[in-house]
């Protein structure tokens, strides 16, 4: 049997189901997660807000502050963000991990992306680089063959008489 919580995290009764939009969360589910913990440790959860504090620049915190910390941000309540009354009163419609997953594969193919387009751009680079090279290169052929042309044989052509 499953117990339902308003969005700001307050447990109602079944009937609030009808007027109001709940979350429906199975006991298992939190005997499950609570026996997770328990039979392991709780560092990966607290984990979160250490590593956000490290990153920001604060100093190092406890497991305990740790612990404080989310549990002040959890007691507001569900974020609007995190919101969908099509999924939340219902099991098995949810695709948390799925979306995970996706965000996860979305950031590994940002990084494909930004990778190959600049990769691209420095190929593009490198090609612009080649080009222009070759270009003054043969300018430089043809103005040595010029000279060549112009020394060697002469303007009176190659028998040493006007060309006809």
């Amino acid at each position: 049997m499953g117990k339902y919580y308003l969005y700001n995290g307050k447990q109602v009764g079944f009937v609030r189901k009808a007027i109001d939009e709940v979350v429906l969360v199975e006991e298992g589910w939190v005997s499950e997660v609570q026996n997770h913990f328990g039979k392991r440790t709780h560092d990966k959860l607290l984990e979160i807000p250490a590593k956000i504090l490290k990153d920001g620049g604060f100093p190092e915190v406890s497991r305990a502050q740790a612990w404080i910390i989310l549990h002040e941000i959890l007691k507001k309540g569900v974020p609007e963000a995190l919101r969908d009354s099509d999924v939340d009163e219902e099991v098995g419609k949810g695709s948390l991990l799925k979306d995970l997953a996706k965000s996860t594969a979305r950031v590994g193919a940002t990084v494909v992306d930004t990778t190959a387009a600049a990769t691209g751009a420095v190929v593009g680079a490198a090609t612009s680089v080649v080009t222009s090279t070759t270009d003054a290169a043969e300018d430089v052929v043809e103005a040595a063959a010029d000279v060549v042309e112009d020394v060697v044989i002469g303007d009176d052509g190659a028998d040493g008489e006007g060309s006809e």
